[in-house]
């Protein structure tokens, strides 16, 4: 075994031990380990490697921010904190599920801890370490039944996808996807412990699900019904993530759901790669769904980092404006996570969707469920876009002027840069197979992506080039037109005088109208109200259920004694049956 190669895990791990009595010490070696384990893991063009640099990169940019963040609480933050990275670092580590599994619940423990110490109320730790401990028991479940196929608790293959679909279940519960989306457990629980531990909660925790299911995928067969499933359960996932973050007046909370519906879209994508059998087209599914990780990992950091910097979690309690470097870098960061350029979400986005219409033209059930699946991921990014909008607007006082800046300020923007860099470099990272140019339009070879479906091509972006032509008509709209002004106008209530400002309550009625059915808005003299349908489908599930074994109960145990002869006479002549049988 190569000591050196542990070094950032011994690190990480005596960088907890540092932090209980020097902070920043401890949050310093935390981002030096970070870096150190992106040198020593991540390889180009061996993907699997990438889930390393996504997550090196977050834990490095969070590590950073609580410098400054971190402040604002006790000593118990930082060594939990850091001890939360470490058991995720344990994860990438392992190369077997006993490894796995201890840094499952290395990662675990002190987040419940986090989220616990940070609220009053015990609910929010308590459900968070409920859902938790279900992802370790289906985890434990698979690793057993791995061992039961194959002999050993290593990493290998397997001819069946049972470990796979048991494992993706506990994933799934970690990543608050359906059915564990009920009572919107994670954007409760992440929305509960300060920004920079919901930034690793939502960017890199539910990520190591990702990776999980990525590994597992990578060593199963191909299964069309499996695929379907997983695609069926991203798909409902993005749209009540997308829907609910819209709707969302906690910012902690919106950006939960607006963890649930990348996370959905994800397991979609991963779906359709389990799904298909054509190996041009599995290799840039996988390149899509990890490209797709690295833009919703870094970005959400941001988003929880920017909604930390505002001071407070409701979008009513905003008073300050941050000042222009933070508005940069929050445009980057969000326009990002909306799918757009020129962040690398945007070609993620792309990747994912061209895959899914390139799925279409696959006979059957897969080619069907691609154009569904595809059709909707894309009204989910349309939902998530206008959720982002919220964010970007409603977390400023536009009424006030603020030029400064701190550590929290220029982390936020340099988060911001970095997705425009990582777009601009993009073509870097993806195999030479889908590299290509057309240099009579000035895209010379390498620098332009294609989507290709066998032999021909399906897409065509260059990353350089659209930020190029971004930058340009920027420039040209600021030079030609100058600054841009905000026009004032008195609105129109209709005839009457209505003093309220327009506010982020406001902006999202218009879907809690239109879908008053979906979301079960209840509709008052004064104000609307959103009630959790998830929960609410629970309760008259359960209704039901006590309804009917009561029902059944009355006719069975009805104090009849010829009643209860026959049970008797069945339940003998059943007994004697199976017996027989064996």
């Amino acid at each position: 075994m190569n000591i050196i190669y542990y070094l950032p895990l011994i690190l990480i791990f005596v960088s907890v031990i540092i932090s209980i009595k020097y902070r920043n010490w401890g949050y310093i070696l935390s981002a030096v380990s970070s870096i150190i384990f992106i040198a020593f893991t991540y390889r180009t063009f061996d993907y699997i490697t990438y889930f390393y640099l996504i997550a090196g990169i977050v834990w490095t940019i969070t590590s950073i921010y609580s410098l400054s963040y971190g402040k604002n609480y006790g000593k118990w933050l930082a060594p939990l904190f850091i001890l939360t990275i470490a058991g995720m670092m344990t994860i990438l580590y392992a190369n077997n599920f006993l490894v796995f599994i201890a840094g499952w619940e290395i990662m675990s423990i002190p987040a419940y801890l986090t989220v616990a110490i940070n609220k009053k109320n015990d609910i929010e730790a308590y459900v968070f370490m409920f859902f938790s401990e279900i992802s370790t028991v289906l985890i434990m479940v698979s690793a057993v039944l791995s061992y039961y196929y194959t002999g050993t608790f290593g990493f290998n293959k397997i001819n069946n996808d049972y470990v796979l679909l048991i494992f993706t279940l506990g994933a799934m519960s970690k990543m608050g996807l359906t059915p564990f989306m009920i009572s919107e457990w994670l954007p409760i629980a992440h929305g509960s412990a300060p920004a920079n531990s919901s930034a690793i909660f939502s960017a890199t925790m539910t990520l190591m699900g990702v990776y999980g299911i990525t590994k597992l995928a990578l060593l199963s067969p191909v299964s069309e019904v499996i695929g379907i499933l997983f695609i069926a359960i991203g798909i409902i996932s993005v749209m009540f993530g997308s829907l609910y973050a819209y709707i969302s007046e906690n910012m902690k909370s919106l950006g939960g759901f607006s963890t649930i519906e990348n996370n959905g879209t994800l397991l979609s994508a991963l779906g359709l790669y389990i799904a298909i059998n054509d190996g041009i087209f599995r290799a840039f599914v996988l390149i899509s769904i990890l490209i797709f990780a690295m833009s919703h990992s870094i970005a959400k950091t941001g988003l929880f980092l920017t909604i930390g910097n505002t001071g407070t979690e409701y979008f009513s309690g905003i008073s300050d404006n941050k000042g222009l470097l933070a508005r940069m870098g929050k445009f980057f960061i969000l326009s990002s996570l909306s799918g757009l350029f020129p962040g690398i979400g945007g070609l993620g986005t792309w990747m994912i969707l061209e895959s899914f219409f390139m799925g279409a033209f696959i006979q059957g059930a897969i080619g069907i469920s691609s154009i569904i699946g595809g059709s909707l991921l894309a009204m989910g990014e349309g939902f998530a876009t206008a959720a982002m909008f919220k964010v970007y607007y409603f977390t400023d006082n536009h009424s006030k002027k603020n030029n400064k800046n701190n550590l929290e300020t220029y982390t936020i923007f340099s988060t911001g840069v970095m997705l425009v860099f990582l777009f601009s470099i993009s073509f870097l990272l993806i195999g030479k197979e889908y590299i290509s140019g057309i240099p009579n339009v000035l895209i010379f070879n390498g620098f332009m992506i294609e989507s290709r479906f066998g032999p021909a091509d399906f897409g065509l972006l260059s990353p350089i080039y659209v930020v190029l032509i971004t930058l340009f008509f920027t420039l040209l709209a600021y030079l030609v037109f100058g600054k841009p002004k905000t026009r004032t106008v008195k609105r129109w209530n209709t005839g009457i005088e209505n003093n309220e400002t327009y506010n982020s309550f406001t902006y999202s009625s218009n879907i809690r109208l239109m879908l008053k059915k979906i979301l079960k808005t209840n509709s008052g003299k004064s104000d609307l109200e959103t009630v959790d349908i998830f929960w609410y489908f629970m309760i008259r599930i359960a209704s039901s259920y006590r309804k009917l074994t009561k029902y059944i109960s009355y006719k069975i145990m009805n104090s009849s004694i010829s009643t209860y002869m026959i049970y008797m006479i069945i339940a003998f002549i059943s007994i004697i049956v199976i017996v027989s049988l064996y």
